[in-house]
């Protein structure tokens, strides 16, 4: 099978969670048997880049040895995109095409329309959603006509938890029978393994926030609840992790931290943008992590918390309360409240018999539930379903046919969740 992934990031190009999910789909996939091309379209997209690339065909694009077997990653401005897929597809064919970016469907169209590629959309974020759950900027608003267009006419559509699926149900009901839910997945290593198994802390806690700094993600809540938590727990220290790319620590404060904030302010440190590396290692130091969303199509956060072993406490909406079974593997409190945040964060802070069972709990069901190995079969699938259909239907510009149907199709068990509390 070979599936032809068309985004705008991919790693060493990663802008926050969606890079580093298609990156470790595509991983996961190759070392499933896949035969997998990627098509990272990123306006001067030698620039972002300094591996050696061997030329696949002059003036158009490079194809580059990204480490793994079965991996061909191609780099295209969005000028020349169009004419390097053609080409590609041209010379080595493709079964499926799995688009991750709205703003990229008029290309996947057109490239239906030159190949007849069967077309997989992964739906990250609904911004319509964004919009109307997080308070996203207008922006959201006036361009989810295209990505609802895309949903409509996308051969399948991925959703990432079923409350996602459902959300796209009441936005394009046209879309109905023809969505899939598959979550995003996480690598294992050895660092986050050893976190994970290392004694509990007895001293003082830290608390870690990690993602984007956007009103959705519920920073302001979590602002809100620091005075209340250090009223019981004045020891307990929380580090606000990420930010914009060229902004420091002290930017990212100057901009969230609340009027009146100061006698609290040695008790909270905003890092600004970091590597993965230095990201890693904040997830070795810290005890607990908190995910206040208001709106989460799935939460990569959380994953990397499970599998670093750390005690989390969640907003109870889209992925978190998918992902965590409230009092086994998390604690989930209602959304835009600050009280009930800081109420399970003084919980989790004071009970550490409730630390070291949440720890442990979340570590063995994220290793259980949600490694790449396992999700990949779930997107196999999809893709399996999508090659069923295609096989009847000639491509238009006469590529070189392909073997299609013969990955069985597997059938997802349902996972299943507690209600939030």
């Amino acid at each position: 099978m070979r599936v032809f992934h068309l985004t705008t990031e991919f790693p060493p190009l990663v802008y926050g969670g969606l890079g580093t999910a298609i990156g470790g789909l595509v991983a996961a996939s190759a070392r499933a048997g896949i035969e997998v091309t990627v098509l990272l379209v990123a306006g001067d997209a030698k620039a972002s880049y300094q591996w050696p690339a061997k030329t696949w065909q002059a003036d158009a694009v490079d194809a580059v040895d990204h480490g793994d077997a079965g991996i061909h990653l191609l780099h295209a401005s969005h000028d020349n995109a169009e004419a390097v897929a053609v080409d590609w597809l041209r010379a080595c064919r493709a079964d499926v095409l799995h688009l991750h970016v709205f703003w990229l469907w008029p290309l996947a169209r057109r490239l239906r329309e030159r190949t007849g590629i069967p077309i997989v959309y992964t739906v990250h974020s609904l911004d319509r959603a964004e919009y109307e759950l997080g308070q996203g900027p207008p922006e959201c608003l006036t361009q989810s006509d295209l990505q609802e267009s895309l949903i409509a006419s996308a051969d399948r559509i991925v959703a990432l938890t079923q409350s996602e699926s459902a959300l796209i149900a009441a936005y394009v009901p046209a879309a109905c029978g023809r969505v899939r839910v598959v979550g995003n997945g996480i690598e294992d290593c050895p660092g986050a393994l050893a976190t994970a198994s290392r004694p509990p802390t007895t001293g003082p806690l830290t608390v870690l926030y990690s993602g984007r700094f956007v009103e959705r993600k519920g920073v302001r809540d979590l602002l809100a609840a620091v005075p209340l938590v250090l009223e019981r727990a004045p020891n307990t220290s929380f580090v606000l992790a990420g930010g914009h790319r060229h902004c420091s620590g002290d930017d990212m404060a100057r901009y969230w931290l609340p009027v009146g904030f100061e006698r609290y302010r040695e008790r909270v440190r905003f890092t600004g943008w970091l590597s993965s590396q230095d990201l890693a290692r904040l997830y070795g130091q810290a005890d607990v992590l908190v995910v206040p969303s208001w709106y989460e199509p799935f939460g990569m956060v959380v994953l990397e918390g499970m599998l670093y072993g750390l005690p989390i406490v969640a907003s109870s909406v889209g992925g978190p309360a998918e992902i965590l079974e409230h009092e086994r593997t998390g604690l989930l409190h209602p959304p835009r409240d600050g009280i009930a945040l800081a109420a399970a964060l003084t919980r989790l802070i004071e009970e550490p018999g409730l630390r070291q069972r949440l720890r442990q709990e979340a570590a063995r069901e994220v290793r259980q539930t949600w490694l790449y190995s396992k999700v990949v079969r779930r997107m196999c699938s999809v893709y399996a379903e999508m090659c069923t259909d295609a096989s009847e239907t000639p491509t238009k510009i006469g590529l070189p046919g392909s073997p299609r149907g013969h990955f069985p199709i597997m059938r997802r068990e349902p996972h299943h969740v507690s209600a939030a509390p």
